[in-house]
Parts: C-alpha cells; structure tokens; sequence
C-alpha cells in the first residue's frame, strides 16, 4: 500500500490563515493536521507516501524531514499548481506510483484519525479488485462531492448529483485498487489531453471509471471524526467539534 497525499494547493479561501504557513500544517488540537494524518497512516503500517507538492513545498518538505523521519517519502512537484487542480496532481505520480502496490489517495488537508483509514482499507472486503471511497451519509451538502450507491456499489460520483438524491458524501479518502491503476491513469491523462482535465477534480474521472464499469463501492465513515478544511469556517468546526473526538 502507498499513500498519496495531494498538497499542492494554495488554499485561497482560507485568506490570512495560510497567507505564511501551508494548510496541511494548521493545528487541530495539538497537532497538525498534516501529523494526524501520518499517524494515522503509521498505525495502519502504511509507511510508504508519495506528496504532490506545489505551493509553499519546501515548508511541508522541512516539516516531513523533521517530524515524521520514519516514512518512506517522495516528493512529485506540480510546477503548475496555480492553474491545476487535483487530477492534474494524481496524474502526475503515475511513474512514482507503479502498479505493484494499491493506492490509498488521501487529501492533504483532511482532518481524521486512524479509524477511518482503518474503516476504508475494510471497505472491500475479500474483494481485492474492488476500490473503496470513504463516505458520510448524512448532512450532504451541495458543494460536496456526493455518490449514489445501489447494493453498497457506487453508481455516480460528483459536485454535479442533486443533494436530495444522493445517498451520501466522498470525504476524501479513496482506496484504489492496484488492478484499477492503468484505468485511472489513462482516465486522467485522456481528460487532461482532450478536455477540460486540468481544472478537474479527480473524481470527475472517478465517474467516469464507475460508469465505464469499474467497482467502486463505499466504506462508511458517518460515525467518525472526519471532515476536509476549505474555509476557515470549517477550520472553525473542526477544532470545536471535531477535536476533542479525534483518537491520538
């Protein structure tokens, strides 16, 4: 298993949260929320990360070196960070990435704990060939990115689907199986190449995967302390409501 991390972003809707230190570093209760999510990376013997970096790297690179000396790392840099969003970034591990291992594709700046890492990688059962998206099913809002499911198989990702159909919330956590890497790596490359790819969302090609046949299917998380920061109202919640149950 490697686990890629995407923390590339410049985070402009935080304003002067961000304005001197990177996202992934701002404290939730005692920790940053880039430590919490190693950690929870460490206590399921994930130890191997690939980072897509870009906007303030070297401070993210320092802070890795110096706090979390015990993973495995490799930096891939998107040279264009300003102008590209997160398929653009994943596109850019495929060298890195290989195909031997499945991939756990996290974003950098969701706040959880290890259960929730632990609650994806259960997510496919004795299913190998099977990925897992992490899911909240309650309170979907109509900015996220939302699914519909059928028998526990995703049958539609995205910000586009109706809040009053979804069945749930991708959070942010997404276990890839290593036999689904070729399809997701030329998903994105045919959308960056042909399309509007270089502004996508990496769930656009999600979609696509799901409608083209390929098993996705969900890992309920609505228990858990989870929740991705893009705005400092959410930075706001998530030390409010979701520090103090956070596990370590």
């Amino acid at each position: 298993m490697i686990a890629v991390i995407l923390v590339a972003g410049r985070s402009t809707r935080m304003g002067d949260l961000t304005a001197e230190v990177h996202k992934s570093l701002l404290t939730v209760g005692d920790r940053p929320i880039l430590s919490r999510l190693l950690i929870a990376l460490d206590d399921n013997a994930i130890r191997r990360v690939i980072f897509v970096g870009g906007s303030m790297q070297e401070q993210l690179e320092d802070f890795v070196r110096t706090h979390h000396g015990n993973f495995e790392v490799s930096w891939v840099r998107n040279e264009d960070y300003a102008t590209t969003n997160t398929a653009y970034s994943v596109m850019l591990t495929d060298e890195a990435m290989g195909r031997d291992h499945d991939m756990l594709l996290i974003n950098g700046d969701v706040v959880l704990d290890a259960r929730a890492i632990a609650r994806t990688l259960n997510g496919r059962g004795a299913h190998e060939t099977v990925s897992v998206l992490a899911t909240r099913f309650s309170g979907v809002a109509d900015e996220e990115v939302k699914v519909l499911v059928n028998d526990g198989r995703i049958t539609e990702i995205g910000k586009h689907i109706d809040p009053q159909r979804a069945a749930g919330e991708s959070v942010g956590i997404n276990l890839i199986a290593r036999q689904q890497l070729d399809a997701l790596y030329s998903t994105l490359r045919n959308r960056i190449e042909t399309g509007d790819g270089r502004s996508e969302y990496y769930e656009h090609a999600f979609n696509q995967m799901v409608t083209e046949g390929i098993h996705f299917r969900t890992a309920d998380v609505t228990d858990l302390p989870v929740m991705e920061v893009d705005t400092p109202d959410d930075y706001s919640a998530v030390k409010q409501e979701l520090a103090p149950r956070l596990f370590g």
